[in-house]
């Protein structure tokens, strides 16, 4: 046991018992910690963060990466046709929905890719929502796709290609009833199997949602197993478990300024940058349509703080999507003069206070 580690640890946990703590002691907690949580857990994920800024792996990056490429891939489709090409050959939802999906070949994929967008993504999706639109469980299409690719080199083969061409060679045969029967038993399955791994992607890759990647609640949680594994190995006691329950929001508060102004490093070397913004529902500015409160007010009174990532795709086009969306108000750590003096215009905008400090009793942003 490292005494110098355990005198960090404790230094921390009784500066957030004692209420004097900032987003520096969350640092030292963290980092002092890292090495002793466990690998897949969202604490030991932002120590990484939090010591490494530029991420290019990790839990985050591979829910940020996938939901980036699948961004990114439509964006391509789109920008490669003419505006008129949508007027004449697209009439309907769904034709707009294949064409927009039809980026990527089932038959070869790159392995980058297919793990980013297949294995990764299909991690980041709902499993009611798998199983609404295919079918299949997360499990089930995991073992489909292993099923029926074979990596060489550095794509994924759809295996019926092999199945394919040895049809295509029994044609060449002299005809045969028996022989033409088999052909066509074969052309049908092969392309029953096709049509129906081509659904399932289109499925893993046409959805995109925008929930946070990390969540309070999961948080709180690991704080209070988690960290109770650590404080019985440096032989700390347990009571600052519930210190650090008790004290969660600010706790949390002085992780997002942390995270703030790092970046993601994506597949195709594209970077996008981590901000701090405040976000307000869209419903409550539908609510204040009939009030007529300044939006600044509104901002003010109902804005709660949030990590975004933006980046430009490639093409020119911008997308932004959430890394952590809080429940942490932006009234309870910024006075509202100071607050309009920062001029915030809307929701999604980053905020110019990006750093936890101590005020006395309470925790601020400046």
């Amino acid at each position: 046991m490292s005494i110098k580690v355990r005198q960090a640890i404790e230094n921390s946990l009784i500066s957030i018992q004692q209420n004097t703590f900032d987003e520096n002691t969350i640092r030292t907690l963290l980092i002092s910690t890292r090495e002793y949580l466990r690998p897949d857990s969202l604490l030991r994920e932002l120590a990484h963060f939090i010591a490494h800024p530029n991420r290019n792996q990790g839990i985050f990056h591979k829910k940020v990466n996938s939901r980036y490429a699948k961004f990114k891939l439509v964006s391509d489709q789109v920008s490669k046709f003419h505006l008129s090409h949508f007027k004449e050959n697209i009439s309907t939802e769904d034709e707009l929905s294949d064409f927009m999906l039809a980026g990527i070949n089932v038959d070869k994929i790159e392995a980058k890719l297919f793990k980013v967008l297949y294995q990764d993504g299909l991690d980041d999706l709902p499993e009611e929502h798998l199983l609404k639109y295919t079918g299949f469980n997360k499990f089930e299409v995991s073992n489909l796709l292993n099923e029926h690719y074979t990596k060489i080199e550095n794509y994924y083969y759809l295996k019926v290609i092999k199945t394919e061409r040895m049809i295509s060679r029994l044609k060449q045969l002299p005809p045969d009833d028996q022989l033409n029967k088999a052909i066509q038993e074969g052309l049908t399955l092969t392309s029953r199997i096709r049509n129906r791994i081509d659904g399932i992607q289109k499925v893993i890759r046409g959805a995109i949602f925008f929930h946070s990647v990390f969540e309070k609640d999961s948080i709180t949680k690991e704080f209070q197993n988690y960290y109770a594994e650590v404080l019985d190995r440096f032989e700390i006691d347990r009571k600052y478990v519930d210190v650090l329950k008790d004290n969660i929001d600010s706790i949390l508060l002085c992780l997002i300024t942390l995270l703030h102004d790092s970046k993601f490093v994506f597949y195709d070397k594209n970077e996008s940058r981590v901000s701090l913004c405040l976000y307000l529902e869209d419903k409550m500015s539908a609510t204040n349509a009939d009030n007529k409160k300044p939006k600044s007010d509104l901002l003010y009174e109902n804005g709660v703080l949030a990590l975004y990532l933006a980046c430009d795709t490639g093409g020119g086009e911008q997308i932004s999507f959430p890394l952590f969306v809080s429940d942490l108000k932006i009234q309870e750590y910024i006075t509202k003069p100071n607050f309009l003096k920062g001029e915030i215009l809307d929701s999604y905008n980053e905020i110019p206070w990006i750093t936890a400090i101590r005020n006395g009793a309470k925790i601020e942003l400046t």
